[in-house]
């Protein structure tokens, strides 16, 4: 998170790199919109945004300041310091916090390459290996690297879920970005796509604003610009702009910086020349997805609010999910990992990010990383002809996608393979030992293993004065369902045997009157058999049935005939309504 004291210590104008269009203007997109007269790069949309920049720009100047986020400092050039202590840890050591904004649970990336020399030089290699670098990002299992994300969850408990590349396409702006161009106009270039492009999921939107080699944006490291004065090789922020908020990336050219960004920074010779592209591109990638709006302050003075996942006590690393690991925690002095990862598009350069699962920063989901566990339901009960319905559990400590896979299960029940739940109906009585396995998205599992009883269901209705049936309520096996009246269908729910002791059992537990709070008549519930008094009754010859406990009467109240109403317990009269069939 940038802060107004970082600031003055990137040597830079607060108002130079956060409200000003650029300093060193040499051709505003609103002034000359230059056609490439190069051939485009294969697959690339080629579009000219300089007739929507102009608004766009006059837009985001209505919108305000809106704060950057997620520096990665060139090498070498960010502040060090020592580790600040608070109560419960000392940095580079905590984790980050939550701070109640959104979280990108379904990440989509525009790649835009902003002038018209992409297609010179250096410029078709340099996209090439952009296009394969994102196209490969969120395509699981290959892609263990962007899940590190997935812990991060928004206050709806949403969770950045990765089933198939987050990649959405690439599109040459053949207008030519002026130089040294700063955060006002990066930002009305962000806006003028979206806009132009009708992005309308703006919280889980990321545009990468790749300007062209030589542009110099406004405090970037390179030698050749600014006297080589810059401090950092890229930035997050979002534009502001009311319809078209959307996140986007400052991306410079990052060749430019040579080994101040990334340059051979793991790999060797001619094979590491792109390395900064995907070190630097996977940072801001990662922490869009966890603080695509940085938290602020409501006012001067004023505690900071909304905003994403952030350690904002880390002044020196900036405290996102990128910034505590970036060029192996060089800001630290520390050795975080950084190397190769294969994705499903091939190998590339990438850094470490931090994990609050593990309090340090990760290359990516391995068996080092995550945890699978999965939760035994217990000894399970059922009946012939009685539908089931039961929750398998299990969890990923970093949150991955889960898939079930059982054996065993009774005759006539199945599981979803994606939610763990399991249903049918059984067809067969017996008994059946139960083998669930869950797995996670980089194939990590855990295994676990219950019993599963399955009776015929014996019994016969008991029907009441409107020729009601008495039944366990959508005939759930669970303690406290409530026994109500229903129309009489012959289900397993409505079955029911009175014991010799005097228990009427219905699916294995017993009609009880249980005290649901202090004050008032007990009411009448499903319950586990414990043969005790207010489990016991007397069926007399009127009908009547004789709580042994209190000596109250199974009771339909009001003489309802309406499906559902639940039965009551009241003092014995002999009337009509207290009268029930003898199973």
């Amino acid at each position: 998170m940038l802060r107004r004291p970082l600031l003055a210590r990137l040597g830079i104008a607060a108002a130079a790199l956060v409200g000003a269009v650029g300093t060193v203007a040499v051709t505003a997109p609103a002034q000359a919109a230059t056609q490439s007269a190069h051939t485009a790069l294969p697959g690339v949309h080629v579009i000219n945004l300089h007739r929507r920049y102009a608004a766009a720009l006059a837009a985001v100047k209505r919108a305000g300041h809106h704060p950057i986020s997620g520096i990665e400092y060139a090498r070498g050039k960010g502040p060090k310091g020592p580790g600040a202590a608070s109560a419960k840890c000392t940095e580079p050591n905590c984790n980050l916090s939550y701070h109640g904004g959104p979280v990108q649970t379904s990440p989509h990336i525009y790649l835009l390459l902003w002038g018209p020399d992409w297609s010179t030089g250096t410029g078709p290699a340099s996209a090439a290996y952009l296009e394969s670098f994102y196209s490969g990002l969120g395509a699981t299992p290959q892609d263990s690297w962007s899940t590190i994300t997935s812990q991060y969850s928004d206050s709806a408990g949403g969770k950045p879920n990765f089933t198939g590349s987050v990649y959405m396409g690439v599109w040459t702006d053949t207008s030519v970005p002026m130089s040294g161009l700063g955060q006002t106009a990066l930002a009305a270039e962000a806006t003028a796509f979206a806009q132009a492009h009708d992005i309308t999921d703006q919280v889980n939107a990321q545009v990468i604003v790749a300007t062209q080699t030589g542009t110099c944006p406004q405090g970037f490291y390179a030698p050749t610009c600014f006297n080589g004065s810059g401090v950092y090789c890229a930035w997050h922020a979002n534009t502001g702009v009311p319809g078209a908020n959307v996140t986007y990336t400052n991306l410079p050219y990052l060749l430019d910086a040579q080994q101040g960004c990334g340059q051979n920074f793991v790999n060797t010779n001619s094979v590491g020349v792109n390395d900064g592209w995907s070190i630097v591109g996977g940072h801001e990638y990662a922490e869009t997805i966890t603080d695509p709006y940085p938290p602020q302050p409501a006012a001067p003075g004023q505690p900071y609010q909304r905003g994403g996942w952030v350690d904002l006590k880390d002044f020196i690393s900036g405290g996102e999910i990128g910034d505590k690991c970036a060029w192996g925690g060089q800001l630290w002095g520390g050795l975080d990992p950084a190397g190769n990862v294969t994705l499903a598009t091939g190998k590339f350069a990438m850094q470490s990010l931090w994990s609050n699962a593990t309090n340090s920063c990760v290359l990516t989901t391995s068996k080092g990383l995550d945890k699978v566990e999965a939760q035994s339901p217990g000894h399970q009960l059922a009946f012939t002809t009685n539908p089931v319905h039961l929750q398998l559990l299990g969890t990923s400590f970093v949150g991955s996608r889960l898939t079930w896979r059982v054996s065993g299960l009774p005759k006539g029940l199945s599981v979803n393979s994606s939610t763990g739940m399991v249903t049918g109906t059984p067809s067969a009585a017996g008994s059946y030992r139960v083998t669930a396995r869950v797995h996670d998205a980089i194939g990590l599992s855990a295994r676990m293993a219950f019993s599963w009883q399955v009776n015929k269901v014996s019994g016969k209705p008991i029907t009441g004065f409107a020729g009601k049936c008495l039944a366990d309520y959508n005939g759930l096996m669970s303690v406290l369902n409530k026994i109500d009246i229903w129309h009489c269908t012959g289900s397993a729910a409505q079955k029911w045997v009175f014991t010799p002791k005097g228990e009427l059992v219905v699916l294995g537990g017993c009609l009880s009157a249980l005290k649901l709070s202090a004050k008032g008549v007990p009411a009448l519930r499903y319950y586990n058999c414990k043969n005790n008094r207010a489990q016991l009754w007397t069926h007399r010859k009127n009908g009547e049935y004789v709580l042994k406990a209190d000596g109250l009467c199974l009771t339909d109240p009001g003489w309802s005939k309406k499906n559902g109403t639940a039965v009551v317990l009241r003092a014995c009269k002999g009337t009509s309504n207290q009268r029930w069939s003898l199973p």
